[in-house]
């Protein structure tokens, strides 16, 4: 019961790994459980078993199995979808979303990134700052992720090399620096030997700073909004006569009994009445919590509106400019309708225009009146 009070008051980390094909995050996934000793004696067993059918280590471990469940990647050696691992430590709880590398499945990659606080961006030590580097870099930059953890993978391949390490850390915060991070943080690490991910890495005595393990612990989680309160309603909760709540997930800011609330678009205004999870009262609540709502009194709010508090930034309008990554094999045309879906609502919209088409290598605008697969513009 201890034990689970204080897993219960522990900070979570949202994280992904991302990068190119082949730049070992799934090994680096694996090693990380592996090392905070988040498997089990049976499941080790198992590893060392598949290792040796489907690994890609020799006689050795292979750590990437431990993510790539997949017959596909297996086969293959590559990730395909997204797998999602639970991990903690005495600091922190965490959940890393293992990201394919490879441009076909650019789109899992975003669907993960989506949800993160704090994106690993991997570079193999050998091939360098790569295309699909940086795409990567440019989508979580769109999906607002700030704190960006630079992981030189691979370096027992280049005998632990300070002077490469240097520059392509500098190649990267060259290129990163049209792009919105706050933070920056450059780790040469070895996945598969297990150099600075939970100890410091004998054979690279010149990095002084923090491991990767260190640094996920005490690095900054991603910081609530305060000046204001969103609930976009997912459902009416409505199990008898006697009861009606709005569920959702909170998107930003902090709530408590008593706050007023203004429901969009009806523009209706009511108080908190209480805050529910599962079967528990709370007196307040904040952003990422999957939440009920009752008010005191009844309003016109279904699934798809908006709760929200009176100084939340929030605007309603039929025209607006998005940036999107195009996913589809199908391109993307001008004055074609498409259904987007917006939260917990979906809706018909019409693209009225192309503005700008990024080039993914130099961030600069390119022309054009179309897009086509894994192109990032603003419409």
């Amino acid at each position: 019961n201890q034990y689970l009070k204080e897993q219960a008051s522990l900070d979570l980390l949202r994280f992904i790994t991302c990068g190119s094909v082949d730049d070992g995050k799934s090994t680096l996934i694996g090693r990380m459980l592996y090392e905070s000793q988040m498997i089990f004696d049976d499941q080790v067993a198992s590893l060392i078993k598949d290792s040796k059918k489907f690994g890609t280590q020799d006689e050795g471990i292979d750590f990437a199995l431990l993510v790539d469940g997949l017959s596909a990647e297996r086969e293959q050696g590559i990730t395909i979808d997204v797998a999602y691992r639970f991990f903690s430590s005495s600091k922190r709880k965490f959940i890393v979303a293992d990201t394919p590398g490879h441009e076909q499945y650019t789109r899992n990659m975003a669907t993960g990134a989506s949800t993160a606080d704090l994106a690993i961006l991997l570079v193999d030590a050998r091939n360098g700052i790569l295309t699909q580097t940086k795409r990567h870099s440019f989508i979580v930059s769109l999906l607002g992720i700030k704190n960006i953890v630079l992981a030189i993978n691979k370096m027992d391949l280049i005998d632990y090399d300070k002077n490469i390490y240097e520059k392509l850390s500098s190649e990267y915060l060259l290129f990163s620096k049209k792009l919105d991070f706050e933070k920056i943080q450059s780790i040469p690490i070895s996945a598969l030997k297990g150099d600075n991910i939970h100890k410091k890495s004998k054979y690279m005595k010149w990095y002084k700073d923090k491991t990767l393990f260190d640094y996920l612990e005490t690095t900054r989680n991603k910081i609530t909004r305060k000046d204001g309160f969103l609930l976009p309603v997912q459902r009416v909760n409505r199990p008898n006569l006697n009861f009606r709540g709005y569920s959702g997930t909170i998107a930003e800011g902090r709530i408590k009994k008593g706050d007023e609330l203004i429901s969009l678009p009806s523009n209706q205004k009511a108080k908190v009445k209480d805050i529910i999870i599962g079967e528990k009262s709370l007196k307040t609540a904040s952003s990422k919590q999957s939440i009920t709502l009752t008010l005191n009194k009844e309003i016109d709010t279904s699934r798809g509106d908006v709760l929200c508090s009176k100084n939340a930034s929030i605007d309603k309008a039929d025209q607006f400019n998005i940036n999107v990554i195009w996913m589809s094999e199908d391109k993307c045309f001008i004055g074609r309708s498409y259904l987007a879906k917006i939260h917990n609502i979906s809706t018909s919209i019409k693209i009225m225009g192309i503005k700008k088409i990024y080039d993914v290598n130099t961030l600069k605008f390119v022309a054009g009146n179309e897009l086509k697969l894994n192109d990032v513009a603003e419409i």
